[in-house]
């Protein structure tokens, strides 16, 4: 946990050097989902969420940028889309809010800036990093509310993904982006190893991961130089 904390510490330090230099503030909504023992695999049908964000990104070149945030949504999913004999016994459902603190490095494949007409207007960029969040998750089964014993848990984990930028309108610019988080923890759903009658329902071996989809509009921060440009003779 130190580890992760002190990245994103190193993030935000960086971030504000040169704050007024290729800055940009913005803003993310989107949907989340979740992967689990509740949903195995990518059906993100299975119950997505809606979740929101803002962040601060320095461009430290045209090809590379810092960014930090926060993200606020809901995680949710049940046993109702799976088919296995396990889920039709269990048939659990779960809830959580979620908080998201991250910062990540991001790659431009295209020398990108907004507003910069000596760049590309758009480019197809990844982006990797370390984030923490918060969940406190609710357990339904067959709709009759379960205790948690776990209450909230706090953990890191690693974002990861890719998207297209692009120039939108002046210095305004579009994302459209999908990034994955790796976690180190099995307890976002809230399960425990053992339910009724000893059957295991939680697979330790295997932690738990959720997703973020969304579209941002940011806001480059306009300098001396972008509002007064100089001119040369």
């Amino acid at each position: 946990m130190k580890v992760y904390k002190s990245i994103i510490v190193f993030f935000f330090l960086s971030s504000l050097y040169g704050f007024s230099q290729n800055s940009e503030i913005g803003f993310l909504g989107g949907t989340s989902y979740y992967l689990g023992e509740l949903n195995p695999s990518i059906q993100i049908a299975n119950k997505i969420r809606p979740v929101i964000g803002v962040f601060y990104r320095k461009n430290t070149s045209k090809r590379y940028a810092l960014r930090i945030g926060a993200n606020y949504g809901k995680l949710a999913a049940t046993d109702e889309f799976s088919s296995t004999e396990l889920s039709q016994f269990r048939q659990l459902s779960f809830s959580t809010d979620i908080w998201e603190a991250y910062g990540v490095l991001e790659f431009n494949f295209i020398p990108y800036q907004i507003n910069n007409y000596s760049t590309s207007s758009f480019t197809p960029y990844v982006f990797i990093g370390a984030a923490v969040f918060r969940v406190s998750p609710s357990i339904e089964n067959n709709g009759v509310a379960i205790t948690s014993s776990q209450g909230s848990v706090i953990a890191p984990s690693m974002p990861f993904g890719l998207g297209i930028k692009f120039n939108f309108a002046r210095n305004l610019g579009l994302a459209i982006e999908w990034g994955m988080r790796k976690t180190f923890t099995d307890q976002i759903d809230g399960l425990s190893e053992t339910y009724i009658g000893g059957y295991q329902l939680s697979n330790t071996q295997n932690n738990d991961w959720y997703s973020i989809v969304g579209i941002t509009l940011n806001y480059k921060i306009l300098t001396k130089g972008d509002v007064c440009p100089v001119v040369v003779n």
